[in-house]
């Protein structure tokens, strides 16, 4: 979780685009797991996110489908043209 603390937040040009790099896919992808565990109050246990070309995953655990949809809603700053897919159980 220090990662997540330490690392740079995404530019709003790149949460626009694809991530065309390896660094701008890392960049979303700590961005995104920062924003879910934000606004679910870390409630997404083992949470991961996986960005490849045009592709998002999510995956982790949580209690609640209310927590799996929050964590889809944090998650949905992903840009135009990417698909999101939310693979979070619900225990």
């Amino acid at each position: 979780m220090d990662e997540l603390r330490d690392a740079e937040p995404v530019s709003p040009e790149l949460l626009g685009l694809v991530p065309q790099t390896l660094a701008e896919a890392e960049a979303l992808a700590v961005s995104i797991e920062r924003a879910v565990q934000e606004e679910t109050a870390g409630g997404v246990a083992n949470l991961s996110v996986t960005v490849r070309g045009n592709c998002i995953w999510l995956h982790g655990s949580c209690s609640s489908y209310y927590c799996k949809q929050l964590a889809q809603h944090a998650a949905m700053t992903v840009p135009a043209g990417v698909h999101l897919s939310n693979c979070i159980e619900v225990d």
